[in-house]
C-alpha cells in the first residue's frame, strides 16, 4: 500500500486518532505501521491459556461526557465504544494507619476531605481551585503549540499567572498550602498516573489528572482491546490500514522535508505527510537521520528517562471481590512522604514493594469472563539491562528468578491489604521495564514519555510540530501523557497538519455522527459516551 496520503508510525492511542481523525475528516487513506503483532500500544491486551486476559496499560479513564475529549473519542471509535462505570469511590490510597477513598463528584471530593481533615477547609478549598485554574491552561497550551513562534509571547501574557502556576512543582504548591502531612500524602498519592512524585512533577499534570478523575472513572467493556478495535475499522473504512510486526526504521528525508519511511526490512513507503507516534526521543534521536535538522537533539539526549515500572498480572480461580473490594483501585504506601518511596522505589530488587497500584480488571469489566488482578510498581530500569541482549522469554535462569521476587513483593503488598488474595492466585505473568522495551520501544522502558516536569512543558521537543516540514509527532509528547492526553495529542497532531479549524471541524464531525446514528446501550452499566 504505497499509495496513501499519510503515514503513521505506532499504533498506540495517539497514532490511532491521528489516523482516525484524517479519514474522518479528509477521506485520507493512512496506512499505519506497528512493530508489535498486535496494535494499540499501551491499549492493547495480552491473553494466555485457560481464558485470562490482561491490559498493558489502561486501568481507568475519567468521564468522556463532553466538550472536545468526547468529540475526539466519538470519531476515534465511530462511537461504538462502551464504559462501565466504576464504583462510586473509585480510587483508595492505602497508609499504614488510614486510608482515603476518592468518591466521584466534586462536591463529594471536597466533603471527605474536609471531614476527614476539618482543620484544613481552607487547604482544600485552595487545591480543588488550584486543580480547575491550573487544568485549564492545557487549552491555551496547545493552541499555543500550534501557533507560529512569534505568536507564543502572547499567549503567555494572556495567560501569565495560569501558566506561573501550572509550571510549579506539585510539591512546593503542596508544600505551601497543606499543613497537615498526612492530606499532602493523600493528594499526592496518586503520582503514578503521571510518573513522578510531587517534587518533580509539574503542578499542570497533577492537576490535570486529579480534575480528570474528580466526577469518577469508567472502564472500557471487552478490555482497553475494544479501543483498538474500535480505531481499526474507523481508518480501514476510510480506505486506510493498520499494519501490525512492521518496523520502520528510518523517516526519510528529500530536500529536508520527510517523504516517507523506510522499513527494517528495506522496503520505502512514501506518503507527503509522516505522523511518528513512536514519542519524542525515538523520533528525534533513533527514526531521523543524524544530519537531520533538529537543533535540540543533544539537549534532549541529556534528558533522564521517565518512569518505569514492573507489573504482576494475576489470574485468579475465583473473584476477589470477596476480600473487601468492589473494584476500585488500591494505592498501597508504606508511608506518608510521597518523594522518599519514589527514592524507595529500588527497595523492590530487594523483594519488598513500598508504593505499589493493584487494579481489579474483571471487576471493572461487565464482559470479563476470567477474574484478574495487575500490581504495578515504579522501577528504574537500569538493574535490568544487564538482560537486555536476552530474547524476550529466553534471557536466562536469573532473570526468571528475579522476575520472580519481583513478583513475590508485589503480590505480598497486595496481601497485606486482601487477605486470601494469594490463594486465589492461579496464573501471573510478571512484566519489567524490558517488556516495555520490548514491546512498545520506549527507551529505558519509561511508561509515559518525556517525564512531567516543568521543564518538559517549555520543551522545544515536546508538541505536534517537529523542525522537520512533512513530519510531525502525536500521542503523549504532542501535549500530555495519559490514555486520554495522547488520545489528544494525535487529535493535535491533525491540527498541525491540517490547521487550526480542524479543532472546531472534529466537534462538528462528532455531534453529526451522534445525531445520525442510534445509541448503543451499555452491556449493563451506563456509558458516557
Amino acid at each position: 500500500m504505497n499509495d496513501v496520503d499519510a503515514i503513521v508510525i505506532g499504533s498506540g492511542i495517539g497514532g490511532l486518532t491521528a489516523a482516525a481523525i484524517l479519514g474522518r475528516l479528509r477521506g485520507w487513506k493512512v496506512l499505519v505501521l506497528e512493530r508489535h503483532i498486535r496494535p494499540g500500544g499501551f491499549t492493547h491486551t495480552f491473553h494466555r491459556k485457560g481464558g485470562w486476559t490482561w491490559d498493558v496499560g489502561v486501568h481507568y479513564v475519567g468521564p468522556l461526557h463532553e466538550g472536545l475529549e468526547r468529540d475526539v473519542f466519538t470519531l476515534l471509535t465511530d462511537d461504538h465504544l462502551r464504559w462501565a462505570r466504576m464504583p462510586e469511590v473509585y480510587d483508595r490510597v492505602v497508609f499504614p494507619d488510614f486510608e482515603f477513598g476518592f468518591r466521584a463528584g466534586a462536591a463529594a471530593t471536597r466533603s471527605d476531605l474536609v471531614a476527614a481533615f476539618p482543620r484544613e477547609a481552607a487547604g482544600i478549598d485552595a487545591w480543588l481551585a488550584a486543580v480547575d485554574r491550573s487544568s485549564g491552561y492545557l487549552a491555551p497550551m496547545a493552541i499555543r503549540s500550534l501557533l507560529p513562534g512569534f505568536a507564543a509571547p502572547i499567549v503567555d501574557l494572556f495567560t501569565g499567572g495560569t501558566r506561573r502556576l501550572s509550571l510549579r512543582r506539585t510539591g512546593d504548591w503542596l508544600g505551601q498550602h497543606i499543613q497537615d502531612p498526612r492530606l499532602r500524602a493523600v493528594l499526592g498519592a496518586r503520582w503514578l498516573d503521571y510518573g513522578l512524585p510531587p517534587a518533580q512533577s509539574a503542578m499542570l499534570m497533577h492537576a490535570i489528572i486529579s480534575r480528570h478523575y474528580l466526577e469518577g472513572a469508567y472502564y472500557p467493556e471487552g478490555s482497553s482491546a475494544s479501543i483498538a478495535a474500535c480505531a481499526k475499522k474507523v481508518i480501514e473504512d476510510a480506505g486506510g490500514e493498520v499494519r501490525t510486526n512492521t518496523e520502520v526504521a528510518e523517516v526519510v528525508l528529500e530536500g529536508g522535508r520527510a517523504v516517507g519511511v523506510r522499513l527494517a526490512k528495506g522496503e520505502q513507503v512514501r506518503a507527503p505527510v509522516v505522523i511518528s507516534n513512536a514519542g519524542a526521543r525515538n523520533t528525534y534521536l533513533r527514526l531521523l537521520p543524524e544530519s537531520a535538522p533538529v537543533p535540540f537533539r543533544e539537549q534532549l539526549r541529556g534528558v533522564a528517562p521517565g518512569m518505569g515500572s514492573v507489573s504482576a498480572f494475576l489470574g485468579l480461580r475465583g473473584s476477589p471481590a470477596g476480600l473487601g473490594t468492589a473494584g476500585e483501585n488500591l494505592w498501597l504506601h508504606d508511608e506518608l512522604d510521597q518523594d522518599r518511596l519514589a527514592a524507595r522505589s529500588g527497595e523492590l530488587l530487594d523483594g519488598r514493594a513500598p508504593v505499589s497500584f493493584v487494579s481489579f480488571p474483571s471487576l471493572k469489566d461487565p464482559l470479563a469472563t476470567h477474574h484478574t488482578v495487575e500490581i504495578a510498581a515504579p522501577a528504574d530500569a537500569a538493574p535490568f539491562q544487564k538482560w537486555a541482549a536476552g530474547r524476550w522469554y529466553r534471557r536466562g535462569e536469573d532473570y526468571t528468578a528475579l522476575k520472580a521476587k519481583l513478583g513475590e513483593a508485589l503480590l505480598d503488598a497486595a496481601e497485606r491489604r486482601l487477605p486470601g488474595l494469594r490463594d486465589l492466585v492461579e496464573v501471573r505473568e510478571i512484566g519489567t521495564p524490558l517488556s516495555t522495551i520490548h514491546f512498545t520501544a520506549h527507551p529505558g522502558g519509561e511508561s509515559y514519555g518525556i517525564p512531567a516536569t516543568p521543564e518538559r512543558f517549555q520543551a522545544p521537543w515536546v508538541g505536534p510540530r517537529t523542525p522537520i516540514p512533512g513530519l510531525y509527532l502525536a500521542g503523549a509528547d504532542a501535549l500530555v501523557l495519559g490514555v486520554v492526553g495522547a488520545a489528544m495529542g494525535g487529535a493535535f497532531a491533525t491540527a498541525a497538519v491540517l490547521g487550526l479549524s480542524t479543532i472546531p471541524a472534529i466537534s462538528r464531525e462528532a455531534s453529526r455522527r451522534r445525531a445520525s446514528r442510534p445509541a448503543i446501550p451499555s452491556a449493563t452499566r451506563p456509558s458516557t459516551a
